[in-house]
């Protein structure tokens, strides 16, 4: 419709040309007579020019909006999957990020990226899904904040026909038609921070476990998989402080403050979430028992102080792994080709003696971008 007003447009200007051509060859063959006339009327020349110049204008503008219009229908639209992690900036999200836009770019796809500015904010996540569904994006890939409240948000949008990849962590609704997750292994993290804690310590000490957060199903499955592998593998190691986690950094650091105020003897600290492990960090800097007491922590964020030892290691999720898992899976869906399942990618234990390798700077690879 929109290149049928197009071209009876141009037409329209072309007849409106060819007239303006027609009198000005007029004109010139005119006798002196008839131009001596015409200029003793111009006023009324003035008045049909005018005219002419005001209906040229409007079928000029007209013409303008169409050729805009056009432009924008013949433009082949590509399908937009909304990317909506828990937060951005940080290393452990804007991985995911990159590894999504290089699948999406290779498929013929695009991203609208956004999250929330805090990892604790779980409405405006919600309100970002709902913005999606209201602008008719093809899928959507998300990494929830809380397992419970995502729920309900996520099975409104399935109703609705939108396959959903989840990331990161499950939501206790089962993986069905246009419901897929992928995982982190999170009963494999849980081993290794346990085996990690159990050879620094040489299977002997006192530990904290901080950062249990009962509102996420993945932190839990870590939790579980750390004390169940410490009890079976290492039974000399006891678990003096359990806490759970908190909202934010500075209140893990406050936490972790008061824990070591009190004296108590404490070999290692296994904080289980980003949060935590920034917070003991912080802690055990103020307190100057950095590397003094063993910190093993979860979800890279804070890289230096493993490379000088304020960290002993951390059990890094490749979420750049994850972000392109998550993003072939929504083209499969797309394609009518998807399944209801779900997938794991192995997390990496990051320490002082790999943290510069190949293997770690894939796993932090922040290049979303498109390449030059």
């Amino acid at each position: 419709m929109v290149q049928m007003y197009y071209i009876r447009g141009l037409l329209m200007v072309g007849r409106i040309v060819l007239l303006f051509r027609a009198e000005a060859r007029s004109r010139r063959q005119r006798p002196n007579n008839e131009v001596q006339i015409a200029m003793d009327r111009p006023r009324e020349c003035v008045v049909v020019s005018q005219k002419v110049r005001r209906v040229l204008g409007r079928w000029l503008h007209a013409l303008f909006l169409l050729t805009a219009l056009a432009a924008c229908g013949c433009r082949q639209q590509h399908p937009v999957i909304a990317v909506i992690p828990r937060t951005c900036g940080t290393a452990l999200w804007e991985p995911e990020h990159a590894g999504a836009a290089a699948v999406a770019r290779a498929r013929g796809l695009e991203i609208y990226w956004n999250a929330p500015m805090r990892d604790d904010d779980i409405q405006t996540q919600i309100a970002l899904i709902e913005k999606s569904v209201k602008r008719h994006y093809a899928g959507i890939i998300v990494s929830p904040i809380e397992t419970l409240p995502m729920r309900t948000p996520i099975r409104r949008v399935l109703a609705e026909g939108i396959p959903v990849v989840v990331v990161g962590t499950e939501l206790g609704v089962a993986p069905g038609p246009k419901l897929t997750y992928v995982l982190s292994d999170e009963r494999a993290a849980g081993e290794m921070a346990a085996r990690r804690v159990g050879s620094i310590l040489e299977g002997k000490g006192s530990i904290a476990i901080l950062g249990i957060d009962p509102q996420l199903t993945s932190n839990m499955e870590r939790e579980r998989s750390l004390e169940a592998t410490l009890a079976r593998e290492f039974p000399e190691i006891h678990v003096a402080v359990r806490q759970f986690g908190l909202s934010s950094v500075p209140q893990e650091q406050e936490a972790a403050e008061e824990l070591l105020a009190k004296g108590q003897t404490i070999d290692a600290i296994i904080a289980l979430s980003l949060a935590s492990t920034r917070g003991v960090y912080y802690a055990l800097a103020e307190f100057g028992k950095a590397g003094n007491v063993k910190l093993v922590g979860f979800d890279q964020d804070l890289i230096p102080p493993i490379r000088n030892g304020g960290i002993d290691s951390v059990i890094a999720q490749n979420t750049y792994a994850m972000g392109q898992l998550a993003m072939d899976v929504m083209d499969r869906e797309l394609h009518g080709k998807g399944s209801a399942t779900v997938l794991e990618v192995p997390p990496v234990l990051m320490t002082r003696e790999n943290v510069d390798s190949a293997q770690i700077r894939q796993i932090l690879n922040l290049a979303w971008w498109p390449p030059r």
